[in-house]
């Protein structure tokens, strides 16, 4: 059962709404020198808006902040969206 609750929450991520949220999510750490230059990179670029894993992440307000406010975050973030690329 919880199966299918994962699959229900895994489609309800790819709906628009999570698009804009997602937007919203990008352009709040666009603030950031370090996301910008990695954001520049197109492979990264195409890694944040279309992986999954990146997606539940950014769609989530508090992680932002922590990977905004916090190195050790904000280094993970990186090795995981250098990693999803490979």
């Amino acid at each position: 059962m919880d199966h299918c609750f994962d699959l229900i929450g895994d489609a309800i991520l790819m709906k628009p709404v999570s698009h804009s949220k997602l937007r919203l999510a990008i352009e709040n750490l666009s603030t950031e020198a370090w996301f910008r230059d990695l954001y520049k990179n197109t492979q990264y670029t195409n890694v944040i808006w279309n992986d999954k894993n990146i997606k539940k992440i950014l769609l989530n307000p508090r992680n932002v902040e922590l990977i905004k406010t916090n190195q050790y975050h904000r280094n993970v973030f990186i090795k995981l969206v250098k990693k999803q690329y490979q």
